[in-house]
């Protein structure tokens, strides 16, 4: 069984095949992890939102190759739906979400990026990172995973 692996460092500084971020429909400009690698990316991510290709919907996925100033060699973001209201439930299924989608996408080694919020402490997290993990990441081989309220860069 895949273990999840706490570790500090900088979000575009996360190895492994991709590294996953969540992004929201109400944080515009981006805000957390979302922004550094959107940052790291040259702006691709507020590129789409600006033209409104994309929204932060929960269900949207966008895949960008790496390019070099992130270690991993994908960044897929995905839509979390609304920051603000956001439970432990809604979370947790999220994070079932970008688990599927990565796997889906044929990774095995991920590193996961998370902004603090009121409703999700640390042990919430690493718990539901570890349930999902044994629903729906079974092929997953690596899990490492940031969770900080101020973005190291």
């Amino acid at each position: 069984m895949t273990q999840a692996e706490y570790v500090r460092q900088p979000v575009d500084h996360l190895t492994g095949d991709s590294v996953v971020a969540l992004y929201f429909d109400d944080q515009k400009p981006l805000d957390g992890p979302a922004a550094v690698l959107d940052w790291r990316l040259d702006g691709q991510l507020t590129r789409m939102l600006l033209a409104g290709e994309v929204h932060g919907r929960a269900g949207e996925h966008v895949l960008l190759q790496g390019n070099g100033k992130v270690k991993a060699d994908w960044v897929l973001f995905v839509g979390g739906g609304k920051w603000r209201g956001l439970c432990e439930e809604t979370h947790a299924a999220l994070v079932k979400h970008m688990l599927t989608v990565a796997r889906k996408a044929g990774f095995s080694d991920l590193s996961l990026a998370f902004s603090q919020h009121d409703e999700i402490d640390a042990n919430n997290l690493h718990q539901q990172i570890k349930d999902a993990l044994e629903t729906v990441g079974k092929e997953i081989e690596f899990c490492r995973y940031t969770y900080s309220k101020d973005v190291v860069i």
